[in-house]
């Protein structure tokens, strides 16, 4: 973790305005292209889930602006960002998980796989964040081809980005997916957010 010298940095100016607003948060849903995902690697057996949450998970790392945070008055950044997806349990409810992000696929997945199992035995929504600021809260609403969504923060201050994700919908022998990313606005703007779905796109891509 480093710290941000707000007065060198190119987007103070931003970060200024935005931290005085009351509701700093902006949230973008667009769709991505995940035919590759369900043709070829899903008939191989790749878990649909796991591979979602790795293409997400990567395509944020490689963006600085989504592994930084508000700490007080400072701007802290990470050099890696780990997944704390929901995970359905017992009573139509959830839980929350996490786990560290690794880069490969293959490592990712079973670590992915070993901690869903082990958030689905839980009995109660409790928030295991604890201390730990270098976290991307992620969701799965496979229910719902949704066209836009906003999640629910702790604050203005709440600096954690969320991801969510939707169900898939063919058309045309393509097969297409909602994503939902909502930010900080003083620490990440459209531009962030349009890298963002490149890389989610590129990452999925890569499952063909």
């Amino acid at each position: 973790m480093k710290k941000i010298d707000l007065h060198a940095w190119p987007r103070k100016s931003l970060y200024d305005y935005f931290r005085s607003l009351p509701s700093p948060h902006f949230s973008l849903t667009a769709d991505v292209d995940v035919t590759a995902l369900i043709t070829l690697a899903k008939p191989r057996g790749v878990s649909v889930f796991n591979a979602v949450l790795f293409a997400v998970m990567r395509a944020a790392n490689r963006i600085p602006e989504l592994r930084q945070r508000l700490l007080g008055e400072d701007v802290v950044e990470f050099e890696a960002v780990h997944p704390a997806p929901t995970v359905p349990i017992e009573g139509d409810r959830f839980a929350f998980c996490q786990f560290d992000y690794v880069p490969d696929w293959n490592d990712f997945d079973a670590i992915c796989s070993e901690a869903m199992e082990r958030g689905k035995r839980q009995t109660e929504l409790v928030d295991g964040s604890g201390d730990r600021l270098d976290l991307i809260f992620t969701t799965c609403l496979p229910w719902v081809s949704f066209t836009s969504m906003h999640h629910p923060v702790q604050g203005p201050d709440d600096s954690f980005p969320r991801i969510a994700w939707g169900r898939f919908t063919e058309c045309g022998g393509a097969w297409r997916m909602p994503v939902n990313l909502q930010v900080h606005h003083a620490l990440a703007d459209g531009l962030h957010a349009g890298k963002f779905y490149q890389y989610v796109q590129e990452a999925l891509d890569s499952f063909r």
